[in-house]
């Protein structure tokens, strides 16, 4: 008994925007997505058959078959929250005031920024992690030239 053929059902609205987006996007990732829909629409492929069409695991095609059951085309082509948080760090304010105190020569070593940050700004940043921001900023460490 081989498996059973993919039964979605999209209804003809979504059908003509799944087409509508496909002619109208640059991005791959959302036409692949959209004839993934549009193939599993018409009943005649399993998912192992779809994955191989795509070059993608069945898992994934299952994965992304439970997203359009769930959410539509949106939900398909949503795209996933972000992970964990964003550091402080990254915030503009603080990396001017580091550039601009990196640049005046305020601070002579890693830990006196650190100390600054800590007391200023409450961001508490190992040594070695704030010289992934110096180098990120293409700047160079304090006390270095």
């Amino acid at each position: 008994m081989g498996r059973r053929r993919t039964q979605l059902t999209l209804s003809a609205a979504e059908q003509s925007t799944a087409l509508r987006l496909l002619e109208n996007t640059h991005d791959p990732r959302v036409a692949e997505r959209l004839c993934f829909a549009l193939e599993a629409s018409t009943g005649r492929h399993t998912l192992e058959e779809l994955a191989r069409r795509r070059h993608r695991t069945r898992a994934t095609m299952q994965n992304w078959l439970g997203r359009l059951e769930a959410g539509g085309l949106e939900g398909l082509l949503a795209r996933a929250g972000g992970r964990g948080r964003a550091t402080p760090m990254a915030k503009a304010t603080i990396q001017r005031q580091l550039r601009t105190g990196l640049r005046a020569g305020r601070w002579t070593s890693a830990a006196q920024v650190a100390a600054w940050l800590r007391d200023r700004h409450g961001i508490r940043r190992s040594r070695k992690s704030l010289y992934y921001w110096f180098q990120k900023q293409g700047l160079s460490a304090p006390g270095r030239s």
